[in-house]
């Protein structure tokens, strides 16, 4: 039961603490921002404060505008709608409504009193506050039609993740305040016989960092309730995806206080958020992939408490956490007999060059070719320098593939990972072409991996596996190499871009 009550205006003198999602502050309520205070709770909104510079008292969130546009072969291209994009609620202050404290501290730990216990679930909601988010302190920006989000934010914030909403038609027609979270909700797709483009600059994105477009099935409200959730989509809240994340601060109306394992191994998060997902684009300037992760469950599942407990594995009995992966090193390196000379498709200076700007063409076919079909393939096409690249071939298991369907994935299950057919036993294509006739949700996210080093996507994983190996080599980055191995503070001029964001017919995006 989640009371995230939404930030207006807060009027406190600020104390930073810097820390890498997060920036916690503490505050001492000043004159000024009780008058705003005030002059909001009589404009009938509810209690809940934002960050003032000193006396100055500023305006709540306000989401960057984003636009997209919308096509057909027919009549091209329109711009579709007022589109903005959000920071997700993971990165924002949690503060105490009453003593103006934090709830959450730079060292990922809940530090006030209403959060002390798993018990205290409902009291810790019902007490702690989002704030809204000063866009440039997190090194993002946009212009309207592009956005460009840094690595390392001017504040020493490190990394982002956002999601693209919109106005609610019946709050527009009656002309509800963009100040409103009520009026908000995030913009959902169905790309069933469609296909969705972005052009995409990310020269300095190197080993470690990742740099990903992509689609969840989160609920459309952010699981806003009115009651305990009141800040909804606009601040970012109901995150999931098919890695079952156990990190965020509230899921479904519960605040996340870890519990203690039942197995006595330590504390495990007391909720897991699981979702299909859509990765579109995963990438550096050393490697890409295009990946479905489908899942059992429609919408946000919650596994309940001890889903994942140490020495357990019951989240992998909800999505495919691995996914299908078209992948263009690891694919290259494997079809080329294990050759990386043999790369030549993706990084930079290559056939798809990571140096340069780069249109990425994502094509969801369906069975029948109509927009009520199953889907049965997933396509991937470039444009760059005015030239149409078409996706590279890759031979597994003595077929040849250059698209994701149900056979490619079942061939490279069987030739690489552990043969086990995940991605067929949570649904595989059709699955994943079911989470969009209910809508999933656009995110933008820039990250390093703690875990793993990115390895996953650059380099050779697991790190103990021979490079001969099927599937093993992914990249040519080593398990040392860019954050968080080095200083994540050495990336500061680290950032990619998104623009030119367009959906609609297949061939209606681009030339």
């Amino acid at each position: 039961i989640l009371k995230l009550q939404f930030l207006y205006f807060i009027g406190f003198q600020k104390k930073k603490e810097k820390k890498k999602k997060n920036t916690l502050v503490t505050k001492s309520m000043s004159r000024m921002s009780k008058m705003c205070v005030g002059l909001l709770l009589a404009a009938g909104y509810s209690a809940g404060q934002q960050a003032c510079n000193g006396m100055d008292c500023q305006a709540v969130e306000q989401p960057l505008q984003l636009g997209i546009q919308k096509c057909t072969k027919a009549g091209g291209c329109q711009k579709d709608g007022e589109t903005y994009i959000t920071m997700d609620a993971n990165w924002r202050w949690l503060q105490h409504e009453d003593t103006y404290t934090n709830c959450w501290d730079q060292y990922k730990m809940w530090v006030n009193p209403d959060c002390s216990s798993a018990a205290d679930q409902q009291k810790c909601a019902q007490n702690c506050m989002l704030e809204g988010v000063d866009y440039g302190k997190y090194g993002v920006t946009s212009d309207g039609t592009s956005m460009t989000m840094k690595f390392k934010g001017p504040d020493g914030n490190i990394g982002s993740r956002l999601y693209m909403l919109e106005q609610k038609a019946e709050a527009k027609a009656r002309g509800a305040s963009k100040a409103d979270p009520s009026s908000w909700e995030y913009k959902t797709f169905n790309l069933l016989n469609k296909e969705f483009s972005f052009t995409v600059e990310a020269p300095k994105l190197s080993c470690g960092i990742n740099g990903p477009i992509y689609f969840v099935e989160m609920n459309k409200d952010g699981d806003m309730d009115g009651t305990y959730n009141s800040a909804g989509p606009l601040y970012g809240t109901g995150y999931c995806d098919a890695q079952c994340p156990g990190d965020m601060h509230f899921v479904k109306g519960r605040a996340n206080i870890p519990i203690q394992n039942a197995q006595g191994g330590g504390a495990d998060s007391a909720w897991h958020a699981c979702c299909n997902e859509i990765d579109l684009w995963e990438a550096n300037n050393v490697s890409t992939a295009v990946t479905p992760h489908p899942c059992e469950a429609n919408g946000t599942d919650v596994t309940g408490t001890y889903a994942c407990p140490n020495g357990a594995d019951k989240c992998r009995e909800t999505c495919d956490h691995a996914g299908c992966d078209f992948a263009s090193y690891r694919l290259q390196y494997y079809s080329g007999g294990m050759n990386g000379a043999k790369v030549n498709f993706y990084g930079n200076g290559l056939k798809v060059d990571a140096s340069k700007p780069v249109t990425v063409v994502t094509q969801f076919v369906t069975d029948d070719g109509t927009d009520t079909g199953k889907l049965k393939e997933m396509r991937r096409v470039y444009v760059q320098d005015g030239k149409v690249i078409q996706n590279m071939n890759a031979t597994v298991a003595g077929n040849t593939h250059d698209s994701i369907t149900d056979g490619f994935c079942k061939d490279q299950a069987n030739t690489f990972d552990d043969k086990v057919q995940h991605f067929s036993a949570k649904g595989g294509m059709a699955a994943t072409g079911d989470s969009f006739t209910r809508g999933m949700v656009l995110v933008f996210s820039l990250w390093d991996d703690k875990e793993a080093h990115m390895l996953w996507l650059d380099g050779k994983y697991p790190q103990n596996a021979s490079d001969s190996t099927p599937g093993a080599v992914r990249g040519t980055c080593g398990p040392n190499e860019g954050p968080p191995m080095q200083p994540e503070q050495n990336y500061a001029d680290v950032t990619t871009s998104y623009g030119n964001l367009k959906y609609g017919e297949i061939g209606s995006t681009f030339p």
